[in-house]
């Protein structure tokens, strides 16, 4: 017979002990508290293992047994203090030691409970804030982010926007972007490392390091930028294009560039083409950063002798014909075809473009943006705008027979047409042309001319160094030793026992080059050519009667630059090859 007297009694005791076991509701509950909380890291452990690559068997089985000794500990002693504490030790010292060893394994950014971890964790769940020293020092940085999440449109944008502006990482992001900015820079990489985010931007075609952020940073910065461009932040594998805009509120004079921006109350705006890309070291970004306070120029400042500037003039305003310009990513293709729409009177003609994608925006021009995934193709897009009645049309580029007959057909049929195809020089053009499938009596009646083009980098007045050329170069080139006596070359080009000790230029960033200027290739179609074209499309013949007729290779052409003293020989042989 049990005695209720006694059971009584073991309830109401403070810390009452049976026979080994506790029954109060203290110790109960204490017991499913720690138990709860056991469960959660056990879960958690078995997951993280998993991604971490360590063995989650063996990190499974460890903490199983730990909470089962606690657990032992906890029902059987006969003091509580030593039963809690045997109980919790049992339950998570196994967790600590599974932390420890997976610190170890792990790069710096993933490690847990580190100080920046714990700051995190507070910033998230206590709402407390932790300003770097390189943060507070950003904070005065002229330039906001407009992102497509702050479309008020799109449901969620703003909120989405305002988290990323309270982001520590935030002000970073900033930084780097004013930064490439500042140094002119045309594209902004961001590569991930094993402990670094490497950072370079492209300058004057170059590209150029910048010190590199912790891969936490970089990577926290990557996935602002990808909330500012509306991408996904949770897809790390499969590329992503977007788009975002920012606003540079305070613009540095340059007295020595004329195309650098001027204070100004007015802010300028930049667009950002944004491309992400999965790599096994983490998520790539690349930024393609178009300033949007540049007009649109014209042909003569892009460098061009007089007498090609007049032949250039002359073709773009026939009536119809085509102008093809052709060279390698990167050559200025898009500027080059960009400025002979300037030439042209977009209020007397119907001007339509196909571009991928729209750079700029341009005044009095149906501009029309390809879309591959919506269907919207080169090809299927110009048949459409032959029956908006243009007189110019401005075709981005030419990628396959389809697209290269109906430009062909649109310039026979009374229309003025621009293009772009991938080449080395005028001539292969043809050959290109002809691999697409396009028929020789088709490209000798429509095509007017070939232009082929490189840009070279412009040597830095400030610094630039003056030298007497070696007459065995001067021979090569034709030049006489006594007409050139003196070229120039940048400090980078000087050999190191030539070299001084002062300081770098601030006004290259001691790269002894600054801004870009094109050279040029341009093959007229003649009746002769035309001939060769439509009889026998011989690469080598299309050649001789072009050179016969005066056309001036890339060299020829990068040798006037370095007479004027604008470059350098060795910058003409590094991108004319």
């Amino acid at each position: 017979m049990i005695d209720t007297s006694n059971m009584i009694q073991l309830w109401a005791s403070p810390f009452p002990r049976g026979e080994g076991f506790y029954f109060d509701l203290y110790s109960i509950g204490f017991f499913i508290a720690i138990y709860t909380a056991w469960i959660h890291s056990s879960a958690w452990v078995d997951e993280d293992s998993s991604d971490v690559g360590l063995d989650a068997s063996f990190w499974n089985m460890i903490v199983i047994c730990g909470a089962f000794v606690g657990g032992l500990v906890f029902w059987s002693s006969p003091k509580p203090i030593l039963s809690f504490a045997g109980l919790i030790l049992g339950a998570f010292v196994p967790v600590g030691v599974y932390i420890t060893t997976r610190n170890a394994a792990v790069p710096e950014d993933k490690k847990l409970f580190t100080p920046d971890h714990l700051k995190s964790l507070a910033e998230k769940y206590l709402k407390i804030r932790f300003d770097s020293e390189a943060v507070k020092e950003s904070k005065n940085i002229p330039i906001r982010f407009i992102g497509k999440s702050s479309d008020k449109n799109k449901p969620g944008g703003d909120n989405k926007i305002s988290r990323v502006e309270e982001s520590e990482y935030y002000q970073v992001s900033l930084e780097v972007i004013y930064e490439a900015f500042q140094m002119r820079a045309t594209d902004v990489h961001l590569e991930p490392g094993k402990e670094e985010m490497s950072v370079r931007f492209r300058i004057d075609g170059i590209m150029n390091q910048r010190e590199p952020l912790t891969r936490k940073t970089g990577d926290a910065m990557v996935n602002i930028l990808k909330v500012l461009s509306n991408l996904d932040i949770s897809e790390k594998r499969k590329p992503q294009d977007g788009s975002f805009s920012a606003e540079v509120l305070d613009q540095p004079d340059d007295d020595n560039d004329e195309d650098a921006p001027k204070k100004s109350k007015k802010p300028t705006v930049l667009d950002f083409r944004v491309a992400t890309a999965g790599s096994v070291a983490g998520e790539k970004m690349v930024l393609r950063i178009l300033d949007g306070s540049k007009s649109m120029g014209s042909l003569k400042k892009l460098g061009m002798r007089d007498k090609l500037k007049d032949q250039i003039e002359a073709i773009v305003n026939q009536p119809h014909g085509m102008l093809i310009v052709c060279g390698p990513t990167g050559a200025g293709k898009s500027t080059t075809l960009y400025a002979c729409l300037s030439e042209i009177d977009r209020f007397q003609k119907n001007v339509i473009t196909l571009e991928n994608p729209v750079e700029y925006q341009i005044d009095n021009v149906t501009q029309i943006e390809i879309n591959p995934k919506a269907g919207k193709t080169f090809a299927s897009e110009l048949r459409s705008i032959l029956r908006q009645d243009p007189d110019v049309i401005y075709v981005g580029e030419i990628r396959d027979k389809e697209t290269a007959e109906i430009s062909c057909q649109a310039a026979q049929t009374g229309h003025m047409v621009f293009t772009t195809v991938h080449a080395n020089d005028s001539v292969t053009a043809f050959g290109r042309l002809l691999d697409l499938g396009v028929a020789p009596f088709m490209i000798a009646n429509s095509v007017s001319a070939i232009l082929s083009q490189r840009l070279v980098r412009i040597l830095c007045p400030k610094c630039k160094v003056k030298y007497r050329p070696n007459p065995e170069i001067l021979k090569k080139f034709n030049l006489s030793p006594d007409k050139y006596e003196f070229f120039y070359k940048s400090k980078s080009e000087v050999k190191p026992d030539e070299k001084d000790d002062s300081p770098p230029c601030k006004n290259c960033s001691g790269t002894g080059f600054r801004g870009r200027s094109g050279v040029y290739e341009l093959l007229v179609l003649n009746e002769n050519i035309k001939n060769l074209i439509r009889d026998n499309p011989s690469i080598g013949a299309i050649r001789e009667e072009a050179v016969r007729t005066g056309m001036k290779y890339l060299q020829e052409d990068g040798l006037r630059q370095v007479v004027a003293g604008n470059t350098s020989i060795q910058e003409i042989l590094r991108v004319c090859k």
